[in-house]
């Protein structure tokens, strides 16, 4: 009989090791299922997410119309600039080149 009882203490600190790792199998588990998400969760994550996109979208679209709006207040104002260039230029080089012509014609008269 000592080798059968030494066989069943053997046995029963095995059986001991495996209830202990059980348990923190089991504390493991518990812990990882507190952490699980569910599909709730992510159906609420995804919902709120949703909103979250169309505002952005949506103010995302007022900006672009609000910079594009602007933008284009800004190149007529500058069109309007230099077409005021463009003719104050013509009309400066026009009387430029009147006077060059009358001090030619000044000069052509005093050496002729």
């Amino acid at each position: 009989m000592d080798h059968m009882e030494a066989r069943i203490v053997k046995l029963e600190a095995v059986t001991e090791k495996i209830l202990e790792r059980l348990d923190n199998v089991e504390r493991d588990v518990a812990v990882i299922r507190s952490n699980y998400v569910t599909k709730a969760d992510l159906a609420a994550v995804e919902a709120s997410l949703r909103v979250s996109i169309a505002t952005l979208e949506s103010s995302l679209k007022v900006s672009i119309a609000t910079v594009e709006s602007s933008l284009k207040a800004s190149i007529a104002a500058l069109e309007a600039t230099m077409l005021k260039w463009f003719v104050r230029t013509g009309i400066a080089l026009a009387g430029l080149s009147v006077a060059m012509a009358g001090l030619a014609f000044a000069a052509a008269k005093f050496f002729n």
